[in-house]
């Protein structure tokens, strides 16, 4: 009795092969957004004028990214 492959394309492989630029792009980006939470898992001291926060170094920085990215957003006049 032979063992032949069968015509049908491994799912996986059908899937990978459907993938644009863009979604391997945000998939790196995922997996490297991961990496970083868990390398910065470590509690840090945040003070702000009278505000003194203890908080995870990656909710820190990802929040002061967000508020960059939302002056860099508004503080520019469409043309």
């Amino acid at each position: 009795m032979s063992h032949t492959r069968s015509s049908s394309k491994n799912p996986v492989t059908g899937f990978l092969s459907k993938l644009t630029a863009k979604n391997w792009i945000a998939i790196v980006g995922a997996i490297l957004a991961v990496v970083f939470i868990v390398q910065n898992r470590q509690r840090v001291r945040v003070e702000l004028f009278f505000l003194n926060l203890n908080a995870p170094l990656w909710i820190a920085l990802g929040v002061v990214l967000l508020i960059g990215w939302a002056v860099g957003r508004y503080s520019f006049r469409k043309r």
